[in-house]
């Protein structure tokens, strides 16, 4: 089967496809024939050298949420049958043909929505974080004014139409540029502005009326960060779940104060934590997470999909700054 391996770190270039034996599944595993897999802005950093998460152990096999059919199960599954389509999160060897998901990290059950296997894939990732961060870290509560940084990304989109589902006062989104921008407006968002602007702090000033906004969501960090935080209105949460601008700031010692004195917080976010030691909030997510795809209220944006043999380009997308929505591999 093909895969795809790295040894080094560096750009897209350093991705090869390379022809392995079909792995065997070993107890508590499912042995999954891909059909669509996850990509994630996170995956390019993980590649880069000196990206925030650290330099990884080589070869590097990428991991990620995979789809396709059950083709061998391991000793100790009895929930799962060859021939069942099946969602689940490879920790290793998900950019393949052939992928392991152990049984207590599959996806179930799915959606009972119309959609398509890249549609799929891109639901426990950037779905559920989207859900998360609204649901769970800011507790969004309807009425409420959101900012919406990256607003037509992977997870930004998501979270455009959940903030609509659950019934927002006005939906602020930015993004880089005037595309993106109308991807984010077709998605529900009521205020556009892009944030490489000099005023765009202004500008969301002047959409508020002067009020700020109630929840932030930051996945930019960097400046966008520390320029974000005035904008917070008494009790607002600003929540930080990513930092594609390559950095996590220290906060001045003003902003500090500013965050106490204005009744404000920040708040980090990771799902792989909430995975770890809040499993029951992930099950009461994702069953949410359905019930607003099967309403139709929430649908993933697929921009484009890949074969496998182009990851290097998928990964080239990505890191260029000109994609939305979500991008998907497909062997």
């Amino acid at each position: 089967m093909k895969t795809v391996r790295y040894y080094k770190s560096g750009g897209p270039e350093v991705l090869q496809i390379e022809e392995v034996a079909i792995p065997r599944p070993e107890a508590g595993q499912i042995l999954i024939k891909t059909e669509a897999i996850d990509v994630e802005f996170v995956d390019t950093q993980v590649r880069n050298e000196g990206s925030p998460w650290g330099t990884p152990s080589f070869p590097v096999a990428p991991g990620g949420y995979v789809y396709g059919t059950v083709a061998q199960v391991g000793s100790g599954v009895d929930k799962v049958h060859e021939g069942e389509y099946l969602l689940g999160f490879a920790p290793s060897g998900a950019y393949a043909e052939y992928a392991l998901v152990p049984l207590a990290l599959r996806f179930h059950p799915l959606p009972d929505a119309k959609l398509s296997p890249e549609e799929l894939v891109t639901l426990p990732t950037s779905g559920e974080t989207a859900y998360h961060i609204l649901a769970t870290s800011a507790q969004v509560r309807p009425g409420e004014r959101i900012l919406i940084h990256a607003a037509a990304g992977g997870i930004g989109h998501f979270a455009v139409q959940l903030a609509r589902a659950m019934q927002a006062g006005q939906i602020i989104a930015t993004a880089s540029s005037a595309a993106k921008l109308e991807v984010a407006q077709s998605l529900g968002a009521d205020t556009l502005i892009n944030y490489t602007e000099p005023d765009w702090t202004e500008q969301v000033m002047q959409a508020t009326r002067g009020k700020g906004v109630d929840v932030l969501l930051d996945s930019v960090g960097g400046q966008t960060l520390i320029e974000s935080l005035p904008l917070l209105a008494p009790f607002g949460r600003l929540i930080c779940y990513g930092a594609a601008s390559g950095t996590i700031p220290a906060l001045p010692s003003e902003s500090l104060l500013s965050l106490m004195m204005g009744l404000k917080r920040i708040q980090g976010f990771s799902s792989f934590t909430l995975m770890q030691h809040y499993p029951d909030l992930l099950a009461q997510g994702r069953q949410a997470l359905q019930r607003y795809v099967e309403q139709g209220k929430v649908r993933p944006c697929i921009m484009r999909t890949f074969a496998l043999e182009d990851v290097a380009e998928a990964h080239r997308l990505l890191e260029s700054r000109t994609s939305y929505g979500k991008i998907a591999l497909r062997p």
